[in-house]
């Protein structure tokens, strides 16, 4: 048994590197050469609050860059600590990898890991026992390149020595802090928020806004540009890698897609894909729920009212909008499948009817958002983190997840200034605080019935 979760952590590290270099393809195939690497440094040197697009930032290619190389930095942090490689360290990747196009570089992940080896030091535990914490601890990236290149200006100010100096201690202080939250967190959310680290970010970013801002009445910076995307290049580039992980699952065992149907069937509550159900049948959920995430992403209509019209608006494939394709993989190998997040779509598609009829019958002056608009993007992607709900109590709690994520999630970023790039997650734990207790009141799990 030892032998095989072995294999199953080098297998792991294996297809992370192997995503990692597609990105890095990626970047190249892109091409605008001469703006790569002016468009990186552009990327690495500008705070990172949301929502920056780093398509408009950097350029596609840089981004795609900074995809890669963050995702290199991830693999380099599992194999020189020897970490042992599970479901888990998969969504600790794919959540960093996700953010890459908007909020998250190199730059300002160093000072979190740096603050999870220092917790190493003090517990006395091994660095690659919490490196999936050291990964998760990212989640407050957006306040290293506030301190280094603005902080307490509205407007960027460049880098300074004292910046960097409170930058690491601040990232020593959350890499400290964060594992004991991370730990607490099942407590607040019961384990039906996948993206457990959402709400000990949360709550922590809640409390470091309003250390470093509205205490002592500092201006908020605003950040959000948005541009246009590149729908077709991000929408092939997956689609590629997708079915790949298809072809590579099929040549490790050709019995995997039988074993995925057990797979499918599974409620997603506390489990591990790779251990349960092994690497090939994993392989094959991240392709076909990722196909199935890509074509939610492509198909997805908007429906606004303009002009006392109905108008259907496509997804712009931004910089945020790619992150939150990689986002929705974080769970592919702990939890989520196209079954158990169907339910939740089906909710933010209902919930999308109230700020509509709203507008129509002239209630409000212009309609607050659609399922298109940018944020609500982002925010299906962290509310599929609610998928044990629909596993375990069916497809309409599922659904009312859905639509009470999507109702929370645009409001919560209030609460932390667009500093924490874990939105979605923190809100998806608040669903679940308020929805799990009233479930277990009147419903029953599956299989108690």
């Amino acid at each position: 048994m030892k032998e095989k979760t072995v294999d199953n952590s080098k297998m792991i590290l294996r297809i992370l590197f192997g995503f990692s270099v597609a990105f890095v393809i990626g970047a190249l195939c892109a091409g605008d050469y001469g703006n790569l690497f002016p468009g990186l440094w552009a990327i690495w040197t500008h705070p990172a609050q949301f929502t920056m697009d780093y398509f408009v930032l950097g350029g596609l290619g840089s981004a795609f860059l900074n995809t890669g190389l963050v995702a290199l930095f991830c693999c380099a942090l599992l194999y020189v600590t020897k970490a042992r490689c599970t479901g888990l360290t998969v969504a600790a990747f794919w959540l960093n990898v996700g953010f890459a196009t908007f909020g998250m570089n190199p730059v300002n992940m160093w000072p979190f890991f740096l603050g999870v080896f220092v917790y190493s030091r003090i517990k006395k535990v091994s660095f690659g026992s919490v490196a999936n914490l050291a990964m998760f601890s990212t989640a407050l990236a957006p306040f290293a390149s506030e301190f280094m290149f603005r902080y307490p200006n509205a407007e960027v100010s460049g880098f300074s020595v004292v910046g960097l100096i409170g930058t690491v201690i601040f990232g020593i202080v959350v890499g400290c802090v964060m594992p004991a939250l991370c730990a607490h967190a099942p407590a607040f959310h019961k384990g039906y928020d996948l993206y457990n680290a959402g709400p000990a970010a949360g709550f922590l970013a809640f409390l470091m806004f309003c250390i470093f801002f509205k205490s002592p009445g500092v201006e908020v910076p605003t950040n959000t540009k948005l541009g246009d995307g590149y729908q077709v290049f991000v929408s092939v580039f997956f689609l590629i890698v997708f079915v790949l992980c298809l072809a590579a699952a099929y040549m490790l065992d050709r019995e995997c897609f039988k074993n995925y149907r057990a797979l499918w069937k599974s409620d997603s509550y506390k489990t591990d894909f790779t251990e349960k159900f092994g690497i090939p049948a994993t392989l094959v959920n991240i392709g076909i729920y990722g196909i199935f995430v890509l074509l939610y992403f492509n198909l997805v209509r908007g429906m606004a009212v303009a002009d006392g019209d109905v108008v259907f608006t496509g997804a712009k494939f931004t910089g945020a909008t790619m992150g939150a394709i990689m986002c929705m993989m974080a769970f592919s190998a702990q939890g989520t499948h196209p079954r158990n997040v169907f339910p939740i779509m089906i909710g933010y598609a209902l919930a999308s009817l109230l700020p509509f009829f709203m507008a129509m019958a002239g209630v409000v002056p212009a309609q607050s958002w659609t399922l298109t608009t940018q944020g609500i993007l982002v925010g299906m992607a962290f509310a599929s983190g609610l998928a044990p709900v629909a596993g375990r109590f069916g497809f309409p709690a599922g659904v009312a997840a859905g639509a009470i994520h999507a109702i929370l999630v645009t409001s919560v970023p209030a609460l932390h200034g667009g500093f924490l790039l874990y939105n979605g997650g923190f809100t998806a734990g608040i669903v679940a605080f308020i929805l799990i207790p009233v479930l277990e009141c009147f419903m029953k799990p599956r299989e108690e019935k």
